[in-house]
């Protein structure tokens, strides 16, 4: 599951610089680390963002 994480974390990351997205200057967390905390609760804990 880990390994599955960072593949996801590596290929938004990506995504989101490819498109040339800005980021806020005020977040504490990337828009990258969000994301994936989005997905990997969807895939792995059926949706559950708590």
């Amino acid at each position: 599951m880990l390994n599955e994480i960072i593949a996801i974390y590596a290929i938004t990351d990506d995504l989101l610089k490819a498109i040339g997205h800005k980021e806020d200057c005020r977040r504490a967390m990337n828009d990258a680390e969000i994301i994936t905390t989005a997905i990997c609760a969807a895939m792995f804990f059926n949706g559950n963002h708590t």
